[in-house]
């Protein structure tokens, strides 16, 4: 069949043979660099998965970390209000420890007035006590300076009070007059 070719059809046809062989050795070649660049590709896909892993792993410990500075934040958040709320506490707790002292001196001023009221009360309702004079007393007609002089008592002298003013500042004594509260003081 080669016989009835020209030779440019023979030189075509050889160069298409030749042709066709540098395509399938060049092909065979393009496999082979392939099946090459597979192999080395394994690894380096597997390099891969393994850094995506990696990152994945990463990803979650930053958000964890993210997390806990959160929580951190928060707390030193909650410590630095417990610190406002310490200092107030302990500031409303000197305030109170001052009105606990003021509270203590006047209860001590309160003593006298309270054992006076206990007087006066069992003189209202209807006891008798008896108080001396600290000094020397004058003793009146009505309660008041303003009512007449009717006695005058010397210091020492016990009495016994049968009534005391509404006001509490004057006392009857053993029914001879009035004599200002201040001029006499229990007997026990």
């Amino acid at each position: 069949m080669l016989k009835n070719l020209s030779s440019t059809q023979k030189a075509v046809g050889g160069v298409v043979v030749i042709a066709g062989v540098v395509g399938w050795i060049f092909a065979f070649v393009q496999i082979g660099e392939i099946d090459t660049l597979e192999n080395e590709l394994g690894p380096a896909r597997q390099e891969l998965a393994s850094a995506k892993d990696a990152l994945a792993q990463l990803e979650g410990d930053l958000e964890a970390a993210q997390s806990e500075r959160s929580q951190l934040q928060q707390q030193v958040e909650a410590t630095e209000s417990l610190e406002e709320l310490t200092a107030a506490l302990e500031a409303g707790n000197a305030e109170l420890l001052s009105l606990q002292s003021e509270i203590e001196g006047l209860q001590v001023e309160l003593e006298p007035l309270r054992a006076e009221v206990q007087r006066q009360q069992a003189l209202l309702e209807g006891s008798t006590l008896h108080f001396r004079t600290t000094t020397r007393a004058k003793v009146r007609a009505g309660p008041g300076t303003d009512t007449d002089e009717v006695a005058v008592v010397p210091p020492g002298k016990t009495l016994q009070v049968f009534e005391i003013v509404e006001d509490g500042t004057w006392y009857k004594v053993d029914g001879m007059g009035y004599i200002f509260h201040k001029l006499l003081e229990p007997v026990e």
